[in-house]
């Protein structure tokens, strides 16, 4: 039987959901990418492409543009359909098991229909279909993606339906991580595990990158435009003395502005948008993809959307009005007016430019002539504290967050976090919250729980605990790794990637500022959190309210000027 039957992807997941073991999930998932590489069937690429793909919460590539848009209705019909239960039995049931891949195995086990012809579902065969399912447009598209389902679950197995499910509503949750992935690729093909994950870091598409490591042609893995590659981040400090003691040299000075990380791409007669998650959010601004789209030269750009009126920035939150509409209309624009400001440049009418130093790049950025609402707001070069000092007074005062500053010969690295660039940002304030959640990590930190969603008490109502955001910086791998075995300890439940724990880890956690959000259940959520002390002297009934929570967040200036 191949190997790329789904049946067996399905046995490898169960294999992998079995165990917590990190090197045991390695190890089975790597030998189950052996026996796909060496498959009879002809079709072991597209077989090893969508098993990485799956393996790592995903069914299309980053920055496709491809969504599955499978609602829970959706679903539901199709069960329903199925086992020839009216949908209200259906709901009974899900409520019962809790889990809707839980309940696609339950009900594909007590199915009514039979497909006409029995076959084996194939990894391509289901990926094509899926791919079927993300085309379906127009006023039939609802009626078309559940019929494509329902035939997918007709023709699988219980637990084949449990894994299909589990696929198209991207809860996959047998504790992996696309860093896992990478090591059991790894693995798998005998590279070195640094040389796939600058592959990922370029390319940002873990299907290719298998492609790439089962032929050894990880080296010629490279950055293509509309196709989206990793961010380079920066580091923290939070004084211009620590900046100047710890550089001693010349730097770039920029401000930090106060909007969103936009990745421009612009091919051809096409303009792209990636945000942080790689998600294209380019018809959110049409003004910009307007502006850019005429120009002949074609690029990769890194920068920043921000709204902005009479020559200052408008808060955040005004932004994000923009990022949740459907459609875009001249009022909108005109309500909420934004601006591309373009930092760098990794690619230039062919040519990538992520090993130039920073220098350079600038230098090329500005060759590009740019309309608005594209524009430079400058940078400059800073030596010491007292100058580091004066540009953050400036661009707080202009309405900015604060200042980034970055090595001259700096080159870009897609992905990686350093202190090539550093961010100087003073903290708003700090509460005490206690972690409820803990997921688990990327790249290095694979396999430890370093991913804390944090609450504070809700006094007025019984003493809740209310969520109120998630931080993953400030801590060191020997800290992360103690955490992981304390909070293992305290798990009250598991959902494979990440952990319910009881509230017993109090953190102190520092931020810039507070925003309304439906994102956590307290409508609050703190921007740039980073976790500045354990304290292991204070137990949950020594956490912060959200009264604090209200005070700082109706003490801040924006909200104070409107």
């Amino acid at each position: 039987m191949p190997a790329s039957e789904f049946s067996h992807f399905v046995d490898m997941c169960e294999k992998v959901r079995q165990t917590a073991s990190k090197n045991a999930k390695v190890a089975a998932i790597a030998e189950y990418l052996i026996k796909l590489k060496d498959d009879a069937d002809g079709g072991s690429d597209t077989s090893l492409a969508a098993a990485v793909l799956f393996m790592s919460g995903a069914i299309f590539p980053k920055g496709s543009g491809l969504t599955l848009n499978v609602g829970f209705n959706t679903i539901m019909r199709s069960l329903s359909e199925i086992a020839r239960l009216e949908p209200e039995e259906i709901q009974k049931i899900y409520l019962k098991h809790g889990d809707m891949g839980a309940l696609a195995e339950y009900v594909v086990s007590k199915k009514q229909q039979s497909p006409l012809v029995a076959q084996q579902l194939l990894l391509p065969d289901l990926h094509d279909q899926l791919r079927k399912i993300a085309d379906a447009a127009g006023s039939g598209a609802a009626e078309a993606k559940r019929k494509i389902l329902t035939g997918l679950l007709i023709n699988s197995s219980p637990l084949e339906a449990k894994y299909l499910i589990k696929i198209a509503s991207g809860e996959l949750r047998v504790g992996v991580v696309e860093g896992l992935v990478e090591l059991a690729i790894s693995k798998a093909f005998g590279r070195d595990v640094h040389a796939i994950r600058q592959a990922m870091l370029l390319s940002g598409d873990i299907a290719q990158v298998a492609l790439l490591a089962k032929k050894d042609a990880l080296s010629t893995a490279i950055m293509k435009p509309l196709a989206p590659l990793s961010f380079m981040l920066a580091d923290v400090m939070f004084s211009a003395e620590e900046i100047e003691q710890y550089y001693n040299k010349p730097l770039i000075c920029e401000f930090k502005y106060d909007g969103i990380r936009v990745q421009l791409h612009k091919f051809g007669g096409k303009v792209k948008m990636f945000s942080r998650k790689l998600e294209d959010v380019a018809s959110s601004f049409p003004e910009i993809v307007s502006a850019v789209s005429l120009l002949p030269a074609e690029f990769i750009l890194d920068g920043e959307v921000i709204a902005y009126r009479g020559g200052r920035p408008l808060h955040f939150q005004e932004l994000q009005k923009r990022l949740r509409r459907k459609a875009v209309t001249d009022n909108l624009m005109d309500e909420i007016p934004v601006v591309y400001v373009p930092y760098d440049i990794m690619y230039l009418d062919g040519q990538p430019l992520i090993g130039r130093p920073l220098t350079e790049r600038k230098k090329l950025l500005l060759q590009i002539r740019f309309k608005e609402p594209v524009i430079d707001l400058g940078y400059r070069v800073v030596s010491t504290a007292q100058q580091i000092a004066y540009a953050f007074k400036e661009s707080r005062d202009a309405g900015h967050e604060g200042l980034v500053v970055k090595e001259l010969e700096s080159q870009y690295h897609p992905g990686k976090r350093g202190r090539h660039w550093t961010k100087l940002k003073y903290e708003l304030d700090t509460v005490d919250a206690v972690i409820v959640i803990a997921e688990y990590g990327h790249g290095k930190r694979a396999g430890t729980l370093s991913d804390y969603t944090f609450a504070v008490r809700d006094e007025h109502d019984g003493g809740s605990l209310k969520t109120i955001g998630k931080a993953y910086s400030g801590l060191t791998d020997a800290e992360i790794a103690k955490m992981t075995d304390k909070l293992r300890s305290i798990i009250v439940r598991d959902e494979g990637y990440r952990l319910v724990v009881r509230p017993e880890i109090v953190l102190e956690v520092a931020f810039d500022s507070i925003q309304k959000s439906d994102r956590h259940n307290s409508g609050f959520a703190l921007r740039f959190p980073r976790i500045k002390y354990i304290r292991t002297d204070k137990t949950v009934r020594d956490i912060d309210t959200m009264e604090k929570v209200q005070r700082i967040y109706e003490g801040q200036s924006h909200l104070k000027s409107r």
